[in-house]
């Protein structure tokens, strides 16, 4: 059986971080010079949070796949022209699941976004994708067929909740760090993504 691929589109990834290590490959989409989208190899992580999310997935995936698209640089600020090209070369790397713990507000790119997710869908990508209840509008877990997911810190740790059609709620803590404050550690949304990707990917497993 082959092996599961599994996309990270975030701030990258440190295939060398102990919470990680494994197989990992990946890409980073970034806006050049003159404005048009480039792509090069540097999926290096200098903000930590696409590590952490890759570390919720390989707990539960140790042999997985990882491919890492990072369309953030130094700042937690990214467009939807780069997300949207982030979720295409993960589709194209034939990912079985893409987590998208990134969210940008409606505006001018919607439809690069829409129609991103709509090929990856269309590749039988399963899409799982960040929301917070006072951004239900925000892409792209607002895209239909996207699996939306929310924070619920009443559930256990591995437990996921189905609120409606695609509509997934889960506890958003990362993975504990030794000599880290649990409170000083990544939480939140994102988390909670992760930790629904891991859950339907199980589930398909379960049913092949």
């Amino acid at each position: 059986m082959a092996a599961l691929r599994i996309g990270v589109v975030d701030t990258g990834v440190n295939p060398w971080h102990s919470h990680v290590r494994g197989r990992v490959t990946g890409c980073r989409v970034h806006l050049g010079r003159d404005g048009k989208v480039e792509e090069d190899s540097d999926f290096s992580d200098s903000i930590g949070h696409g590590t952490a999310v890759a570390g919720v997935i390989r707990e539960a995936f140790p042999d997985a796949e990882i491919f890492a698209v990072r369309v953030f640089d130094t700042e937690e600020f990214t467009y939807p022209t780069l997300i949207a090209r982030g979720i295409l070369r993960a589709a194209a790397e034939r990912c079985a699941f893409i987590n998208l713990s990134v969210a940008v507000p409606p505006g001018p790119g919607d439809a690069l976004v829409s129609a991103a997710c709509a090929a990856a869908l269309a590749a039988r990508c399963v899409l799982v994708a960040a929301v917070r209840p006072d951004r239900p509008d925000w892409l792209p877990a607002s895209v239909p067929g996207v699996h939306a997911v929310s924070v619920d810190e009443t559930l256990a740790c591995g437990e996921v909740l189905a609120n409606g059609p695609l509509r997934l709620a889960a506890p958003g803590r990362a993975r504990d760090l030794r000599f880290f404050a649990r409170e000083s550690n990544f939480a939140g949304h994102s988390f909670a993504c992760a930790r629904a990707l891991v859950h339907l990917a199980r589930q398909r497993l379960a049913q092949a």
